[in-house]
């Protein structure tokens, strides 16, 4: 029975030990953890700053251009207005000078007026009855300025079409790289969520392994307390019953030896 309490209570304290050392190292993993959990938190919610920026830059680039591209069409249409009207009145100035039978010109010179009579009296005028020749030098002049402005807008309207698709290009190429930005914002953001969901596991799982722990370190400890008390009965009367056992076991050699003796005669 002695040895059964040495062996009983050996395994206790070694099975104590070895649970009191497994409950150390899981409370250090689970600080370990809880700090990881704590810095991912941080990172995402960077994270999710930094995306909300990208995303409001993005927002903010395509409204400039939607406006560049809103101011563009209107100065193309007002332009595209305009030599409307002045092919019209080219048009208008043509028909007029054509039915009144005037030659265009293609330059403006003002002519100086001709003195054929006196030179000291005003130039007849070339009007005769419903016959209006007009300033035929200047007629051409006014053709030619038309024909100038509509020129310039027609350049106005090349110049704003390359200029619009140079602005659809940068505006391309920075949205593009904004877009590589948030991309790579929300898959770090993803790959954090999926190790703080894979630590905040951990975690649960460590703590319940800790928990499995604690409940059987403290049955060892009641265990011990049962095995004092048990062994410490046997260790204080196990030297007692030893010395009787061994006055028994005397005893009992001695009234052997006398039975022995008395069957051969030598005792009485």
């Amino acid at each position: 029975h002695r040895d059964r309490c040495q062996n009983a209570e050996g395994k206790n304290e070694n099975d104590m030990e070895d649970l009191s050392h497994s409950i150390d190292k899981a409370d250090k993993s689970i600080t370990r953890s809880k700090d990881r959990a704590g810095t991912l938190r941080i990172e995402i919610d960077t994270l999710k700053d930094e995306i909300v920026k990208t995303e409001t830059e993005m927002r903010e680039l395509l409204d400039l251009r939607n406006d560049d591209v809103v101011a563009f069409k209107k100065a193309v249409k007002d332009d595209t207005n305009a030599i409307e009207l002045l092919e019209q009145a080219m048009a208008a100035l043509t028909r007029f000078y054509e039915k009144n039978g005037i030659e265009l010109g293609l330059i403006s010179k003002k002519q100086a007026p001709e003195y054929t009579v006196d030179k000291d009296k005003a130039p007849e005028t070339s009007w005769d009855g419903a016959n209006y020749e007009g300033r035929k030098s200047e007629t051409g002049g006014i053709v030619a300025i038309v024909q100038m402005i509509k020129e310039d807008l027609e350049k106005e309207i090349r110049a704003a079409q390359k200029d619009d698709a140079a602005n659809q290009a940068q505006y391309e190429k920075e949205r593009g790289a904004l877009q590589e930005t948030l991309d790579s914002q929300l898959a770090l953001k993803l790959t954090k969520e999926k190790e703080l969901s894979e630590v905040e596991s951990k975690i649960a799982d460590t703590e319940a392994h800790k928990d499995a722990k604690a409940a059987d370190l403290s049955a060892e400890r009641d265990l011990e307390a049962s095995l004092l008390s048990d062994c410490t009965w046997v260790k204080t009367h196990f030297e007692s019953r030893r010395d009787k056992r061994k006055a028994e076991m005397d005893g009992l050699v001695e009234a052997k030896s006398y039975l022995a003796g008395v069957e051969a005669g030598t005792e009485v």
